[in-house]
């Protein structure tokens, strides 16, 4: 009784309480012709009710989402392909179908009347607002009789997957000198046999070894010489992301978090252009890239999936993501993009660096990226930029290759600044 009460819409409402109001008033006064005007007033909602719950109404919808994959400020395109079989014509149709907010407001349509075989294809626009895996749908229908006396609504099982994923920009080779570190050399070098002079000595750098002082070329040279130890090329990187939710700020699509992964997708991509194999650590561990079997192009594409749907975490530390990163020692470079930092935790960040040659780090001036009321932004207080020039010292004095990074430097602009630092990867 109070499903078919509430599927009346306010005229089918207004008819059925005047129908029976009518009915008793003129029961009551004997008035038997004005009666069945009463009862005809009462039942034509009722009899309505029962008539299109009882028909064989056939509605069919076919959905999808153009492209299924796209990345992050890019447009939409939702589809519907709507068919009508049933026997009877439908009077109003009210179209609704489900849209998560990330991907704009819920699309509305109405239709004033659906006879026989009627079909249509219906579009709306969407916008990918935010990384993540999204579903759109069911696709709700309201049905009305042609007098607009009953609602009735249907809902659709279907539902539209769609994938947003980071931007990935392309960035250039840096070909540039590099600097000292742990073996005089602090960068990376495909090495090739093209003289014992070119290959196993190059010139003094401060920080070298003394004991490593190759006498013989100095004295023929007129330059300090040191021996570089020839070691084998392990083309292999890591990248570490600080995903924790205290270590960031601003919202979706202009937010540090978002600048990081769009930033640990394009230094992947281009560690995987170049031969590398990568593997990406965060706060809770890895994303476990050696797991994908086959070519590069495949574990680029299962890297940029991954990050698709990565987000922050309320842990407060790195701790379980280094650790891991430490134990794989894995490859002769390692990079980080990394958001508020305490000196410990920079510090444990060096320590993942451990016997790779190169690291760098993309160190974000979160506030910049963070927004006061109004949209202004807001000065952080003295402490927390001395926090962070603390961090900088840090890793700068544990030999990393600190780029700091605020919230109107693009991606490209930071790695073209590690060749401005004498980087070559």
């Amino acid at each position: 009784m109070r499903k078919a009460w509430s599927a009346l819409t306010a005229r089918g409402k207004t008819l059925t309480l005047v129908g029976l109001a009518l009915t008793v008033l003129t029961a009551l006064a004997g008035e038997r012709d004005v009666l069945v005007i009463g009862l005809v007033l009462l039942l034509l909602p009722v009899l309505t009710i029962l008539f299109l719950s009882r028909s064989r109404l056939r509605i069919t919808c076919e959905r999808s989402i153009t492209p299924g994959e796209t990345t992050i400020g890019s447009e939409l395109t939702g589809q519907l392909s709507i068919v009508q079989r049933g026997r009877l014509p439908m009077g109003l149709v009210m179209l609704e179908d489900e849209v998560p907010a990330e991907l704009g407001e819920r699309p509305r349509f109405l239709i004033e009347e659906a006879g026989r075989d009627w079909r249509r294809t219906l579009r709306y626009p969407l916008k990918a607002r935010v990384r993540g895996r999204y579903h759109t749908g069911p696709l709700r229908v309201r049905l009305s009789d042609p007098l607009g006396l009953v609602d009735l609504e249907r809902h659709f099982n279907a539902t539209s997957d769609v994938l947003i994923t980071p931007k990935v920009y392309d960035l250039e080779q840096l070909r540039l000198a590099g600097g000292g570190g742990q073996s005089g050399d602090n960068r990376p070098h495909r090495i090739g046999v093209v003289g014992q002079d070119d290959v196993l000595v190059r010139e003094y750098r401060r920080g070298d070894d003394v004991r490593r002082i190759h006498w013989r070329s100095t004295a023929r040279r007129g330059d300090l010489m040191v021996r570089r130890e020839e070691q084998a090329w392990d083309p292999s990187a890591a990248i570490i992301i600080d995903n924790r939710v205290t270590a960031h700020a601003g919202n979706t699509m202009t937010g540090s978090f978002e600048w990081a992964v769009s930033a640990a997708a394009s230094i992947g991509q281009h560690f995987l252009d170049d031969g590398f194999n990568i593997e990406m650590y965060h706060a809770e561990g890895s994303l476990n890239l050696s797991r994908v079997s086959g070519q590069r192009e495949s574990v680029k594409h299962i890297m940029i999936r991954d990050l698709a749907e990565i987000t922050t975490k309320p842990t407060s530390t790195l701790k379980e993501g280094l650790e891991i990163a430490v134990a794989d020692s894995m490859g002769q470079v390692v990079a980080a993009i990394a958001g508020r930092l305490t000196a410990a935790e920079a510090y444990a960040l060096a320590r993942a660096r451990r016997n790779r040659a190169l690291g760098m780090i993309f160190l974000l001036d979160v506030d910049s990226f963070g927004s006061g009321r109004g949209g202004r932004r807001v000065a952080p207080p003295e402490e927390v930029v001395r926090e962070r020039e603390h961090v900088r010292e840090i890793l700068i004095g544990e030999q990393w290759r600190v780029i700091e990074v605020r919230n109107d430097k693009s991606v490209q602009a930071a790695w073209e600044e590690l060749g401005a630092m004498g980087v070559s990867v």
